[in-house]
């Protein structure tokens, strides 16, 4: 049989090879010539190479793989660097040099050498090049020479491989042999736990309270038998049941359906959508790209729907992402997923789900939303998108009619605080503000600075954007290119004072009042991990006179994120007009503005990329004759607009210069 394989940095190889299982192919791992590879099809010929297929399932699947080429197609990148962008470190093995020890003992040593090879032995192997880091490399090599270490070349793998106990008898031929032994009902108590799951782990065991030494007997006895098997090969069966309701299921509905409203009326939509799906035993994957409403998810659907739920996130150890790996591909599930399991191939699934769409877009543009849409096509279910804030792109397609809109509406009432310019609270904000509060204040630092000298806010010398001062830190920093530097002008060194505020200007002035205390929170933005009594947007106008052409829509956004969080009381304080304020609190906001992007060709009617580089790439960036540029500091930009039908042809030119940063709208 010949294989068409991808490997890491998008190549793709035809190897002919023997493939040991039934079915196809497509979606298994190999390891080949010390690299890990994905076959991603078949070829009518090939070269002869020798090739291990490491597990006995696929790790993805074809429709995983369509979706996945038709995003890269989009963009007119090579898909299979997208492939091994999204695939998880776990599953890219390589052969590495490692050291064990051939010695049986260490007599007559000396004990530096001892407690070094006592290392070795105790982990059964180590990497070559952490030892040499860790002893340095002419002890390592010393060691070597004298026959004391040895080399081996294997495969670097996450230890995946677990014990399994079982029961090796019929359960009644079991029990006849526990008569008169000591601790009877409690090992009765422990084979009943396995006749009713079938296998467990000593993990398991352990959790439930069950004796080590009760298992050793059993085991001994042969009662229980004990395998060691890798974890992709076996599945847990769900302990929890499905909690009733006497609220009725979702209908089936095969339209897109953008779903909006404050983050508690969300997620009750979303326990209700859960219940459908497991009450006809079908998998729901929930994906989120933001890591502290992930762990919010978690926090909730855990409880009640138990070990039903299982996550994939960079939360998870190494070794529990691939048991979950394997879990989130059976019936019955609900996968809680980061960007990580964008590839599990899923069983039958009910319905696919996108929570918030913050974090969407990749270091190259791509916005994995579109894999998404393209995903639950193939696998012809129903798509679900969760937002607690419509933008531009997703009202269009309520406009049109491809998505369906379904409006929770918000939990909190809204109140808007005038605040005067020389203040950080008005004495309303104060006089509100009580235990379980989000305080908002868009603007990290103590406050931007200002040099009397020059009489203009600082700027930062590499990129020009304006410095933040750190009180705390007694420094100035960029928020945008991270630079840093002592409190005083760059331009003419003098000392700088504060222009406006930040958040550790807030938390200094509410301690000038005694109102710190545990029980208030401070942030940035809306995190979405949690709901608040209230929550007070302290300081969000400084959106509005950012230079870009999404300032607006962005504070739209911002608005309503931050009024999602709130379960009682909304503040929204402004030095603005109380008028200017209230259009972004209304729906009517993203028709306007929809319609001015039409007139001005802007995006979503066109495609939008900044691009970033060093300004010595000003030469090469000549051939793109259209873009317009504009040099901050050491840094220049790139700006380009193109129909959505060229952007395959451009974007990859932009790429192919190595930008240090690019969006795409």
């Amino acid at each position: 049989m010949s294989l068409k394989i991808a490997l890491p940095g998008g190549r793709v190889e035809r190897i002919k090879a023997d493939f040991p299982y039934e079915g196809s192919p497509i979606g298994f791992r190999v390891l080949v010539e010390g690299k890990t590879g994905l076959v991603v099809g078949l070829s009518d010929d090939g070269q002869v190479k020798e090739v291990v297929f490491p597990d006995k399932v696929p790790l993805t699947s074809e429709k995983n793989l369509s979706a996945l080429k038709d995003t890269a197609m989009l963009y007119g990148l090579i898909p299979w660097l997208l492939l091994w962008e999204l695939l998880p470190a776990e599953w890219n093995w390589k052969k590495e040099r490692f050291l064990t020890v051939p010695l049986s003992s260490f007599v007559g040593l000396d004990q530096r050498t001892k407690r070094f090879l006592d290392w070795v032995a105790k982990n059964k192997r180590i990497k070559e090049e952490t030892a040499k880091k860790r002893f340095g490399w002419q002890f390592v090599r010393l060691l070597l020479e004298k026959g004391f270490l040895k080399v081996v070349e294997d495969w670097s793998a996450v230890n995946v491989e677990m014990e399994l106990f079982s029961l090796n008898l019929p359960f009644d031929v079991a029990l006849s042999k526990l008569k008169k032994t000591k601790n009877y009902a409690e090992r009765v108590r422990l084979l009943s736990y396995l006749r009713e799951r079938l296998y467990a782990t000593r993990e398991e065991l352990k959790e439930e309270g069950f004796s080590s030494k009760d298992l050793q007997f059993l085991v001994s006895k042969g009662i229980v038998k004990v395998e060691k098997e890798l974890m992709q090969n076996f599945a847990f069966s769900p302990k929890s049941q499905l909690r009733q309701s006497s609220i009725s299921l979702i209908k089936s509905i095969q339209k897109p359906v953008l779903v909006v409203g404050s983050l508690s009326r969300l997620l009750e939509h979303l326990v209700l959508l859960v219940e459908s799906a497991l009450s006809k035993n079908k998998s729901l994957p929930i994906f989120c790209f933001q890591n502290s409403t992930l762990l919010y998810l978690m926090r909730e659907l855990k409880p009640l729907f138990g070990d039903r739920v299982v996550s994939l996130s960079s939360f998870d150890s190494p070794r529990q992402f691939v048991k979950n790996w394997f879990l989130a591909q059976e019936e019955g599930r609900v996968i809680l997923s980061s960007r990580l399991g964008l590839l599990v191939p899923f069983k039958e699934p009910f319905a696919f789900v996108l929570f918030e769409d913050q974090n969407t877009k990749l270091y190259n543009g791509i916005d994995l939303r579109n894999y998404l849409f393209h995903l639950y096509r193939y696998y012809g279910s129903q798509f679900f998108y969760y937002t607690t804030s419509l933008g531009v792109d997703t009202y269009q397609k309520v406009k049109i009619g491809a998505w369906q809109l379904e409006s929770l509406g918000y939990s909190a009432s809204v109140k808007i605080l005038k605040r005067k310019p020389e203040e950080v609270f008005s004495q309303e904000l104060l006089s509100k503000l009580e235990d379980n509060s989000l305080l908002l204040i868009r603007k990290t630092g103590y406050s931007y600075a200002y040099c009397p000298r020059c009489q203009f806010l600082t700027e930062c010398p590499h990129c020009g954007t304006f410095l933040t001062l750190s009180k705390s830190q007694n420094s100035l920093f960029c928020t945008r290119c991270k630079w840093s530097g002592p409190p005083t002008c760059p331009h003419c060194e003098s000392p700088v004072v504060p222009q406006g505020f930040g958040v550790e200007r807030a938390v200094e002035e509410l301690e000038k009042y005694g109102l710190v205390k545990e029980s208030l929170h401070f942030d940035t933005k809306p995190s979405l991990s949690g709901t608040y009594k209230k929550v007070f947007l302290v300081h969000g106008d400084n959106l509005l006179s950012l230079p870009n052409f999404n300032a607006e829509e962005e504070f739209y956004k911002y608005v309503h994120r931050a009024w999602a969080m709130a379960e009682q009381e909304f503040y929204l304080q402004t030095f603005l007009e109380e008028e200017l304020v209230e259009r972004y609190l209304k729906d009517d906001f993203l028709e306007e503005e929809l319609e001015k992007r039409r007139e001005e060709n802007l995006p979503p009617f066109t495609k939008l990329i900044l691009a970033v580089f060093p300004k010595d790439r000003e030469k090469v960036l000549r051939e793109l004759s259209f873009a317009k540029t504009r040099t901050y500091g050491n840094l220049l930009e790139v700006f380009l607009k193109v129909e959505p039908k060229r952007l395959r042809e451009f974007l990859p030119k932009l790429l192919s210069l190595n930008p240090l940063k690019l969006e795409l709208w």
